[in-house]
């Protein structure tokens, strides 16, 4: 058990989920990596997990539960990207953008909200994507599944804010530094998102008063157009 407040990171890996786990551990939080490979982030509880398998993760939050006794927030940031011509994309590939972007995002929902409104407190952060507002060119997979993410989260919120629970969704409009979408288009430290630089927003939104609560926040790069 820990007197910490515990903030749970789904999906973690480089880019934002170490700038993440960096910022809330240093605003005092005990942090929980959950991710496929188990990837470690040092003074984190990493647990290997497979997000899209609802066994896994209750197995993994019962584990966050029984070690720490409290989870108060959750991101997800499951990253999951396809980009191709429409009628190139198999049916196979959409169901697997779903699973990944989408059904996770349930998984994990189902099983951290139960302890969180028992506490009558806690935050549920969704990273999304431009693709959530707007559906580009051969983004058809992709944007699929951040209008759904994004869906999710505004009915989460309507649903259970009136039970302490903060509900927000977060569209990141840029290429994130540290990833290998950078590499992959071309960013560079003065054009991208700066993990730790967008993390300090998700910290804020976890701090917020009741009394104003955001429910969807849109953060760009000053370089970017839009």
């Amino acid at each position: 058990m820990t007197e910490k407040p515990v903030a749970v990171i789904g999906g973690y890996g480089p880019g934002l989920g170490r700038g993440l786990a960096t910022v809330f551990a240093e605003a005092g939080y005990q942090v929980v990596t959950l991710s496929r490979r188990g990837t470690a982030h040092p003074g984190a509880l990493n647990i290997a997990c497979d997000l899209t398998a609802a066994a896994d993760v209750a197995r993994s939050v019962a584990q966050v539960l029984q070690t720490y006794g409290r989870i108060d927030v959750y991101i997800h940031n499951v990253a999951a990207l396809h980009i191709g011509p429409f009628l190139e994309t198999s049916a196979e590939t959409f169901d697997d953008l779903w699973q990944r972007a989408v059904m996770s995002a349930v998984h994990a929902t189902q099983q951290v909200l139960p302890p969180m409104i028992d506490a009558q407190a806690g935050a549920i952060l969704f990273s999304g994507a431009t693709a959530a507002v707007r559906g580009g060119g051969r983004f058809g997979a992709f944007a699929a599944t951040k209008f759904a993410l994004r869906g999710l989260s505004q009915s989460l919120a309507r649903e259970y804010q009136s039970q302490g629970v903060h509900v927000a969704h977060v569209i990141l409009d840029g290429l994130m530094f540290g990833t290998p979408s950078v590499e992959r288009f071309g960013g560079s430290e003065d054009t991208a998102l700066l993990p730790e630089d967008v993390a300090m927003q998700y910290l804020n939104l976890t701090q917020q008063p009741r009394s104003c609560w955001t429910l969807e926040l849109d953060l760009r790069p000053q370089s970017e157009g839009f």
